[in-house]
This record gives C-alpha cells, sequence and structure tokens, in this order.
C-alpha cells in the first residue's frame, strides 16, 4: 500500500534560485552580533545559535523568536532581519 500526496511539492518548500546568507556572531563593528536585512524564507540553524533581534512580515508574535535555539531548527516565515550573538545560521532567501 502507498501513500500519494495531493501536490508532488506538497513536503518541499522553493526557495528557487535567490540563495542564502551564511550568518555568524563575528559582526563587522566588534559588537560579537552577526545582522543581516533582505528577504527570508527559513532561518537553518547551522550551530546552536541565540537571536536577539528578529523582524518579519505577517508573522504574529515574532519577538519570541529572540531566543535561543538548537542544532537543526528550521524557523519559517518571511523574515527581514535577523541578529545572532552566538552561533551560525543559514537564511536562504525568498
Amino acid at each position: 500500500m502507498s501513500t500519494r500526496l495531493p501536490n508532488p511539492s506538497y513536503n518541499t518548500v522553493a526557495f528557487e534560485s535567490k540563495g542564502s546568507v551564511i550568518l555568524d556572531n563575528g559582526g563587522s563593528s566588534g559588537t560579537g552580533t552577526g545582522t543581516h536585512q533582505g528577504r527570508f524564507g527559513a532561518i537553518q540553524v547551522l550551530k546552536d545559535v541565540t537571536i536577539t533581534d528578529i523582524e518579519g512580515i505577517g508573522v504574529t508574535n515574532i519577538e519570541k523568536l529572540e531566543d535561543f535555539f538548537v542544532t537543526g531548527t528550521v524557523l519559517y516565515g518571511v523574515f527581514t532581519k535577523v541578529s545572532i550573538t552566538s552561533g551560525l545560521v543559514a537564511l536562504h532567501c525568498v
């Protein structure tokens, strides 16, 4: 017996060819804070991370994402700014 999903892309997220940004806590001003602005459909945690500032479009209570997340976590939404003080993330552009 096989399971057929209603749409072939049912379990996928298309990030097209807009690329990704890898962000760490290097920070260009020596503050130990890495910040990037753009338009991202997902934040993928590559190394345990502390998010200190996050902005997005249509994400209710987004400030609750200013927290610690473990490696392997993926946050979905439309994010426009991400700041971290530790860890490593991939910001997938949309």
